[in-house]
């Protein structure tokens, strides 16, 4: 009789997929702790009054506390109690079901104290029957890269010299404050430094440097309220925002205020071996609880800061109604000029240069003149600070270069081939790298006979860099053009450097002829320049000449020509044709 083959009864076959089961469950659980063992971030897992119940290694890594002595304590013991706050109300979101998953940044003290920033990231953990039991979750050190995080968020709103805030974060705190403006007056202290440049062509960039920081220090003293800042706008500007003034004080106490700055700035600082003084401009604007834009309060602001300037430095300027004004009416000026390049407004006129006798005309002086559709002829002295300020100097010139060929060309076909004209040029128009050749452009263009033309230069603009400025003389003397030095002893009056100068011409200034004879000042620095013009072999002129008696002094000292109302007043050029042809 045949026998089966007798199988694993169901006993066996359970108590195999037991086995297999653990066995299973025991490989899950080891590759869990490989796994969770080599993780450098904390995993944890907490009961419901959040005491730790597992840490991985990574723990003692990352705090310091040894693992097994930590199980069984509260989670909360060691985080800053602030941040523990929120993390209780952020397991609480948990088991009522607000949050799925809690993600925070906290503060965190380990074993030695050292407070450091952990990103905390949990769930909550059910049982088999659906309860709460506990939660779970990771630990990541973050404290490097947060720290990285708010040193590129500082470099991005602080100035990298001085440490105080940037244009972007003064622009985006003030407008914080205007939207959040509750009635609250505020201000704004516009400071330049004067002749700050100086310090650097004296000392050096380093020294400069040191300055600009000790200057940072002392203006934050003065912005002592929570909401107050001081700001670097660039090179040697910085702006003070000031909050929550009196409005019933405000004027007053920004004019204390104001004061003690400029004073506090005026002291010497010793940086080293090196003892610097330096002053200050200073433009104000009061905010008060009238709506305004951000842009406008920077605009009224450098318009105080220039009135301050133009004024006589060292001093302050609030924005007031007077100014507002005056500003308005420089807008429009400005505006009008800018036009009036486009539409051929300016022209010129021409003022003789004339022998002791009045009668030969060896040479004129080229003056702009604007004539106004409405206003009619415009002082120059209104004008031309503004074409220098909004960079129409260097057009304008080239206009009175090329007009001036012109003109020689025109009273040269007419016959009279001796007079020289003489030109004035701007530092901007001086100092342009492509001068020279707008200059051999016009000479090329006109046939303009080079001894013909004569270039005015003023002392500042001759002297801000002597070596570049001697170069460039050379090559129009090599052309044959003359150098006048004009307005001599009211820039820098630095003797020393004449003699080095490739000049032919100096011309006293007309505020030194006004007083003569009479005034022993005036008359000394006239005697002075033309006994030494004369040792140089210069030729002399004396502008402003508008009586006899000045006119008898400057014969006695041997003044060469002559330039006033005197004998001529600025002529058109239709006029002025007449007079020489």
């Amino acid at each position: 009789m045949q026998h089966r083959h007798k199988g694993p009864n169901p006993g066996e076959l359970l108590s195999q997929a037991q086995n297999r089961l653990i066995e299973h469950l025991q490989a899950s659980e080891k590759r869990y702790q490989d796994l969770v063992g080599h993780l450098r971030d904390a995993v944890f897992h907490l009961d419901l009054k959040l005491r730790w119940t597992f840490l991985n290694q990574a723990w003692y890594s990352l705090t310091g506390f040894n693992v097994d002595e930590s199980l069984g304590k509260e989670f909360l013991n060691n985080v800053e109690a602030s941040d523990a706050q929120r993390c209780s109300m952020g397991f609480s979101d948990l088991l009522s079901g607000e949050k799925t998953e809690l993600t925070e940044e906290i503060n965190f003290f380990n074993a030695d104290g050292e407070l450091r920033i952990f990103e905390l990231s949990a769930r909550a953990l059910r049982d088999e029957t659906g309860q709460y039991v506990g939660f779970a979750g990771i630990l990541s050190d973050i404290t490097t890269r947060v720290a990285a995080e708010e040193k590129v968020s500082f470099m991005a709103y602080h100035d990298a010299l001085t440490g105080v805030a940037n244009r972007r974060l003064l622009i985006e705190h003030l407008t914080d404050r205007l939207t959040d403006n509750h009635g609250e007056w505020a201000a704004i202290i516009y400071i330049d430094l004067d002749n700050f440049k100086q310090v650097n062509d004296h000392y050096g960039h380093n020294t400069g440097d040191q300055l600009l920081c000790e200057i940072s220090q002392i203006l934050q003293e003065f912005a002592v309220k929570e909401h107050d800042l001081v700001a670097r706008m660039g090179g040697d500007e910085f702006v003070i925002f000031l909050s929550d003034l009196d409005a019933q004080n405000a004027q007053t106490e920004l004019t204390e205020i104001t004061e003690n700055i400029r004073v506090k700035l005026r002291n010497p600082v010793l940086m080293g071996n090196v003892s610097t003084q330096i002053s200050s401009s200073i433009g104000v604007v009061i905010v008060d609880d009238k709506p305004i834009q951000c842009s406008d309060i920077f605009k009224f602001a450098d318009a105080a800061l220039y009135c301050a300037k133009h004024t006589g430095k060292n001093r302050v300027r609030f924005y007031d109604e007077e100014l507002r004004q005056s500003e308005q009416r420089r807008q429009r000026l400005e505006t009008e000029l800018a036009a009036a390049v486009n539409r051929e407004q300016f022209e010129l006129f021409f003022q003789p240069l004339v022998d002791s006798s009045g009668k030969h005309i060896y040479k004129a002086e080229a003056l702009l003149r604007w004539r106004h559709p409405e206003k009619g002829l415009i002082n120059p002295v209104e004008f031309i600070p503004h074409l220098e300020a909004n960079g129409l100097a260097i057009p304008v010139g080239k206009w009175v270069l090329q007009q001036s060929c012109r003109f020689l060309q025109g009273w040269r076909e007419a016959g009279n081939t001796s007079l020289c004209l003489s030109v004035n040029v701007s530092a901007d128009q001086f100092n342009h790298p492509e001068f020279i050749e707008c200059v051999e452009q016009c000479l090329q263009d006109y046939g303009t006979i080079c001894s013909q033309l004569e270039f005015e230069l003023t002392e500042s603009v001759a002297l801000a860099d002597v070596d570049s400025t001697i170069e460039k003389m050379l090559k129009l003397r090599s052309m044959g053009i003359g150098i006048a030095l004009d307005d001599f002893g009211t820039g820098y009056s630095s003797l020393s450097y004449l003699k080095h100068l490739p000049i032919n011409t100096l011309k006293i200034d007309q505020s030194f002829v006004q007083g003569l004879p009479h005034d022993g000042y005036d008359a000394a620095i006239v005697e002075t320049t033309m006994v030494m013009a004369h040792h140089l072999g210069l030729t002399v002129v004396a502008e402003g000449v508008e009586n006899t008696v000045q006119l008898n002094f400057l014969k006695r000292l041997n003044c060469h020509y002559y330039q006033g109302f005197l004998f001529h007043p600025p002529l058109d050029a239709e006029h002025f044709s007449k007079l020489i042809l």
